[in-house]
């Protein structure tokens, strides 16, 4: 039996980890529309920089670091500028980028919760 990530049970991190998803999947189509001569220089970036964060995160749940947590932390502020130099540079439309940023947002204040969380 299957389960969609929204009906998955909820374990430190697998919320977090949802939503970095679901910003890929949101975001992918407009990474797939970057112009071929930005496609390996920004686009290539910017999907390697989500994965990470992926990777990140499922790496601070199962550790419980705090430096690990950090950078997480770090991760979403490294996608959060390439965001907007997408935006800048018109690589990415606007309406994709406010979104992602939302997103972005809202992945960030739960990495700030969990890091008080650790350190209290």
């Amino acid at each position: 039996m299957s389960l969609s990530p929204d009906q998955a049970p909820r374990q430190r991190g697998l919320v977090l980890l949802n939503k970095a998803e679901k910003l890929i999947v949101y975001l992918s189509p407009a990474i797939d529309k970057v112009p071929r001569h930005q496609r390996y220089r920004y686009a290539a970036r910017l999907e390697d920089a989500l994965w990470a964060l992926v990777k990140q995160i499922i790496e601070a749940a199962a550790s419980g670091q705090k430096s690990k947590v950090y950078r997480v932390d770090e991760q979403v502020r490294y996608i959060h500028a390439l965001l907007r130099h997408g935006a800048e540079r018109g690589l990415l439309p606007p309406s994709r980028v406010g979104e992602a940023a939302k997103l972005l947002q809202e992945i960030g204040a739960m990495i700030g919760s969990w890091r008080q969380r650790i350190q209290g």
